[in-house]
Order: structure tokens, then sequence, then C-alpha cells
């Protein structure tokens, strides 16, 4: 109930009886007890809430004063559910399920699956595969193990890798671990590393690294990762085995439109070997293109390969060097303070594993996004 209040009844009844300066204030005193009776109501009418309505409006923004007043809002906001986005305003992009959001649910990791992957040549590779959630945005990444080494000690390094995303494969070259037997028209063989040789290290390079590359591809036109933006991890004799298929990889012409090659962008060299059974790394870092990608080396400096790793640092430097007309550019050589070597060197000295991780991310995940990805034929 609104109250009127009163007017003082000497102002109202007998105004001539007063001077005239006192008429005039009893005249603004009047209209000013008029104006707080009616105020209630133009309250009402305008929208003000009753409660406030003896307190001034609030002042419109800047660049609001032409703008029509917004209806008063009553009805209360839905509640959101968990993990269900709420309503977008105009204007607004709607934020991507999941992140940065309390609640969100993020997409589940796959599992990892134990592949059997046919190569020409007639030997089924054993190889651990570690599908990435991000999709054909994810940086493929194959790890190579050294001579007479498997794929299960680079656990650690593969899990750090998919925790930035990465799709990570670590096949057990021929003669390694679980992939000894070969079909041949004379019937199955066991292959023993002890008696292997330089055909052998080649065949690694021409049949098991492809077959791993044909079974990247059929993932790359799933939609599952961007086999255009792939990086190599050599260990040891490995590298070399990653540097020369490498080469195969970037000097393999694209037919039209078709591409077929040229998918590296970047490789790191852990504990490198300068040959084996008469297989060069040395050799690979003769082509062009392969000297023009980022690389990382990394070594134990009181480690037997010590020397070698430095002598490959030195020989791309060199390259790099003469390509850009200064300093070279992609090319990092981090010796540790141990003799630790290969997979004991990843594993056992705790800044390893970040610096590959940090390296792979600076020099390539970053910039991944601007890599097209490109379905194969």
């Amino acid at each position: 109930m609104i109250r009127i209040p009163v007017c003082d009844c000497r102002l109202a009844i007998k105004p001539w009886a007063r001077p005239r300066s006192a008429r005039r204030a009893g005249s603004c005193r009047l209209r000013t007890l008029v104006a707080m009776a009616l105020l209630p109501v133009v309250a009402c009418a305008l929208g003000w809430p009753r409660d406030g309505f003896a307190q001034a409006p609030p002042k419109p923004a800047a660049g609001a004063a032409n703008r029509p007043a917004a209806p008063p809002v009553t009805a209360k906001p839905p509640t959101a559910k968990p993990g269900v986005p709420g309503p977008v305003g105009a204007g607004q992009k709607p934020a991507a399920a999941g992140v940065g959001k309390p609640g969100g649910k993020k997409p589940e990791k796959p599992p990892m699956q134990t592949l059997d992957l046919p190569t020409a040549d007639g030997i089924k590779l054993r190889a651990f595969y570690f599908p990435s959630e991000v999709g054909k945005a994810a940086v493929p990444v194959i790890v190579v193990h050294e001579w007479q080494g498997q794929a299960s000690p680079y656990s650690a390094l593969v899990r750090k890798l998919t925790e930035l995303g990465c799709a990570v494969i670590v096949p057990e070259l021929r003669g390694h671990g679980a992939s000894r037997q070969q079909q041949t028209p004379a019937g199955l063989r066991t292959l023993d590393v002890a008696k292997m040789s330089r055909p052998d290290v080649l065949a690694m390079v021409k049949f098991d690294l492809e077959a791993v590359k044909k079974f990247l591809v059929q993932e790359n036109d799933a939609e599952r990762l961007n086999l255009n933006a792939l990086a190599m991890i050599g260990v040891g004799e490995g590298a070399i085995v990653a540097a020369q298929w490498s080469v195969g990889d970037l000097n393999f012409p694209s037919i039209g439109s078709i591409k077929q090659g040229q998918d590296v962008k970047l490789l790191v060299l852990v504990s490198p070997v300068r040959t084996h059974k008469g297989v060069s790394l040395e050799d690979s870092l003769n082509d062009p293109l392969l000297a023009s990608l980022p690389f990382l080396i990394v070594v134990g400096e009181t480690s037997k390969q010590m020397g070698d790793a430095e002598r490959v640092f030195k020989r791309l430097e060199t390259i790099k060097k003469r390509f850009s007309r200064g300093e070279p550019v992609g090319l990092e050589f981090a010796p540790f303070p141990t003799s630790l070597t290969g997979h004991a060197l990843v594993n056992d000295d705790p800044k390893v594993i970040p610096k590959i991780v940090s390296f792979l991310d600076a020099a390539l995940i970053k910039n991944a996004p601007r890599i097209p990805w490109v379905e194969r034929p």
C-alpha cells in the first residue's frame, strides 16, 4: 500500500496570510510532496522495482544511451547439467566439449594395439601402436629401437608422447622381439640376429618400415592422424635405419595430386652410430632434403657413441650453415653427463625424455596445425 504524505493545512487554506517568499517556499514544498506521492506510480509504469524506487536508476553504459531499455528478467536460467554445455549467447562460439569446463568429459584415450604387420618379403612384423584421441590433428611418431633391442623399454617415452596427443608406433625390427619368423618359398624360417648382415639391415629399411608406413596410411585415411607430419626417433643402430628410410620417403615423388611420400618432418637420434653392418648414417646426411629437417641429437658424454654423435652433429651443422648462410637452423646437440646409451639413456637419465618431448613439441607439434592433412590413394 502506498502512503501519500499529508501536507501542511496552513499552506493549503490560508496562503494569502503569509509573506510572498513564504508562499513560494510553501508552493515548492507542496510540489515536492505531490511528486514524492506520484513517484511510486511512475516507477511501476517504468518497470522499476518497488523496493528500491527511492534510489536513482543505474546510469546506462557508455554508448548505450540510445538503446532501448531491456525488459526485466524474471525467469531463472536453466540449471546446466554436468558435462553439457549451456546455451550460447549471440556472438559467442561454443567451447569444445570437455575443454576448460568444470566437469567436462575429455575424450577417452584409445587402448594400445598389438599388431602383426605383413612385410613384402614374408615377415609378420610385431608392432605396438598407441593411437591418439585427437584424430587427424595427431602427429605420428615412429620409434626405431637399437640392434638387439625391442619395443618394451620405450614405454615411458611413449607415454609422454601420447600425453602430447601423438600417435606412436614402435615396431620390433626383423630378427628382434616377436618379429623372428619369415615365410619363404622353401617354408618358414627363423631369423637369428647374430647371423644377420648388411642385406638384413637394408631389408629393415626397405620392407620393415614400409610395412609400418602402410599401416599409418590406413590410419591417416581413417582420419586418426596426420601422416604428413611424421616424426622419426632412432636409437643406436636404429638411427641409421630411421635416417635411411627417411631419405627414401622424402625423395618419393608424388604422382600428380596423389601424395605418396615426403611425410617425414623431424628426426631425433639417440646414441647414434655412424655405421652398422656396412650401412652408413652419414651417407643419408648427404641428402639435402633430409639435412634440411629439424634434428635433435642426444648422447651420453662419456658413452662410446659420443664421438660418432659429435661427428654427425658437425656434419649437419656444416650443411645447415650452408643452407642458412649463417647460424644453423633446426639443429640441437644434447649431451648428458653420463655413460648411459640407448634405451638405458632414455629411461635412466630423468632429463632425456623431457628434452625429446620439448624438442618435438616446439619443432613440430606446435606447427602441426599448419601442415595440411592429405588423403592417400
